[in-house]
This record gives C-alpha cells, structure tokens and sequence, in this order.
C-alpha cells in the first residue's frame, strides 16, 4: 500500500496521521512540506478511520485567503486535498514614518512601535528606509505600495541608510494597528 500527498499551493504538510501502525516507521514529510507519503508491506487498512494530513499556511499566502486543492494518492487513486485558507492580516513596518523632506529621498523613521517586531529586527529613530525586497521605496506611498498584500510575520529586506551607511535588515511585519 503506498500513499502520496502533494500540499495544496500556499500551505505545507507538518504531519501525517493515518491510523495505522504498519505504516507509521515509513511516513515521509518532505522538508518543504510540499509533499509527503507513507508506504506499507502489508494491505490492511481500515477505512473507517479518518486520514489526517496537517499542513499550515506559508507566511506568502494571499491576504485575501482563498481555497487551494492538493492531491492525494492511495494506491494510484488520486483524491482532491482542498485547504481553505483564511483572510489574514496587512503586515506593516510598526513605526512614525515621514517622507523626507522635500519628498523622494526616502522614508524617514521618527520612532519604532516599542515591543514590535520590527523593533527587535533593529530598525532605529533617524534611519531612512531607501528599499524594501529589492523595490525602491522614496516615499511613504512607495512603501505602503511594497507592503499591500503582504501578511504579518512576513519577512522583508529592508535596506536603510544609518550614519552615511547602508544597512539591511530583515524585518518580520507587525500587524496592521
């Protein structure tokens, strides 16, 4: 008996359970998570207990959430996995940010959220936020443009010039106030 599960987009497998014992020593979870299988020698399987694939979330899934369809094979019978996947929430950078001045030369930090996240990445007050993921970001609005669509605990780099220098943080988002 063999089974093969293949993880819906935007999700990942973090474990099996399938109820029986023959099979529990070969359950196989790829370290992506994106697929998964179990194998037996022998073909007693009891149908009435229930087949559980856990799986998660990525950080990357879509704001709006979603519905997303994997696959699971038993015995070359290949079944839908559907996954639905809830709203989750706007991440942000958790701090008073300005346009500089005149507007273009990047987003200053006036303050850091005290307890946030993006506090313990080490963004600082008077740091200039010039790139977020490779986008180049002149103003707030340019910012706010990086950041639409991403989840909290998403993490970005986040290029700032501090001291005449350039710094790049990895800040995971803080929800959205």
């Amino acid at each position: 008996m063999s089974i093969s599960i293949q993880a819906p987009p935007y999700t990942r497998i973090t474990g099996l359970d399938l109820h029986n014992q023959q099979m529990s020593s070969s359950d196989i979870v790829a370290p992506d998570g994106k697929s998964a299988s179990a194998t037996s020698s022998t073909s007693l399987f009891d149908f009435r207990l229930p087949h559980i694939v856990y799986v998660v979330a990525d950080i990357d899934a879509p704001l709006a959430g979603g519905t997303f369809s994997g696959s699971y094979t038993m015995n070359g019978v290949t079944q839908p996995l559907t996954v639905t996947i809830r709203p989750g929430i706007q991440g942000v950078i958790a701090g008073n940010l300005r346009n500089t001045s005149p507007p273009g030369g990047g987003v200053r930090v006036l303050a850091v959220d005290p307890g946030s996240r993006t506090l313990a990445a080490g963004l600082q007050p008077g740091d200039l936020i010039i790139e977020v993921n490779g986008m180049l970001t002149p103003t707030v609005n340019d910012l706010d443009d990086v950041l639409r669509g991403k989840r909290q605990g998403v993490t970005c780099d986040v290029t700032v010039r501090r001291g005449g220098q350039l710094v790049t943080l990895q800040i995971p988002l803080d929800p959205e106030p």
